[in-house]
């Protein structure tokens, strides 16, 4: 793990002291972490590199870790390493073994008392090893998870300070209406449910599902409570369809390098899009 820079636990903090955002940017390869580092780097802010842990499981929890230190000693921002929505115990175990500084346990489609009682296995064995995790309360839509006119995807105040209390996580993410991939039509946040979880929790919340929000809402919901926002749709759309573009282009006999130095800029624009809208830098001209 590299030393020397702050921790997702500080970095988190300070964003919420300051009522900033931090952004989470998926990764699922070499190229769109080097993107990830590369813009951290010129905006002079700190990020997370998220595998979703369909990622860890194919590349490696190993394979991940070490891009990351080996990409982490180019630069002198912090890029923290970060395992994304994993819904197993002993995955997240493993991750942490593997040198992850941050990881996610969600336990969101369990029942309240399950949910508590993972989330609490994964803090323990992680805290002990300075490891920082995420629990999740509510759902995000997409992935099956579909909205209901009862709501009860929605994040619960109560069941939120439960699993806080008792599981001693260091973020929360919360189900306020956001979805992940792209939206069909205008995503509907609950601003009124979040300001009430960040009124009853003292810890950073998070917005999973950040492709495709309006860049008002994002600011909307950064001031209503939340710290950390999760972007990884647009990403990977972003790439592949760059690279299938330049796979035409190049015809024939393309060559890795050739083609990947034309799709990088197309990553990195999006990526330093979302960066700005999440860390603010835009605010005064918004």
């Amino acid at each position: 793990m590299h030393t020397g820079k702050p921790t997702a636990q500080q970095i988190l903090a300070a964003a919420r002291q300051a009522g900033t955002g931090v952004a989470a940017f998926n990764f699922t390869d070499i190229w769109d972490l080097t993107a990830i580092v590369n813009v951290a780097q010129r905006r002079r802010v700190p990020v997370l590199a998220s595998s979703y842990w369909a990622v860890a499981e194919t590349l490696g929890l190993e394979v991940c870790q070490a891009m990351v230190d080996a990409l982490n000693r180019r630069v002198d921002v912090p890029v923290i390493l970060h395992l994304d929505h994993s819904s197993s115990v002993p995955l997240c175990i493993a991750a942490i073994d593997a040198g992850y500084p941050s990881v996610m346990i969600d336990g969101s489609m369990c029942p309240l008392d399950e949910n508590i009682r993972m989330t609490r296995e994964v803090v323990e064995y992680a805290h002990r090893r300075g490891v920082a995790v995420e629990g999740e309360i509510g759902k995000v839509l997409g992935r099956s998870v579909e909205a209901d006119p009862g709501g009860s995807f929605l994040a619960d105040v109560d069941e939120a300070v439960e699993l806080v209390a008792h599981a001693r996580v260091d973020s929360l993410a919360v189900g306020i209406g956001t979805a992940h991939g792209f939206y069909k039509d205008e995503p509907k946040i609950h601003f009124q449910r979040l300001e009430e979880l960040a009124a009853a929790v003292n810890v950073p919340l998070v917005l999973h599902g950040g492709t495709g929000i309006p860049d008002a809402d994002i600011r909307r919901a950064i001031r209503c409570g939340i710290t950390k926002v999760n972007v990884g749709t647009i990403i990977h759309t972003t790439y592949l369809r760059s690279l299938r573009e330049e796979l035409i282009r190049a015809g024939d006999f393309p060559f890795t390098i050739d083609v990947m130095r034309n799709v990088l800029p197309a990553i990195e624009s999006v990526l330093d899009d979302r960066l700005r809208v999440i860390t603010g830098d835009d605010a005064a001209t918004a």
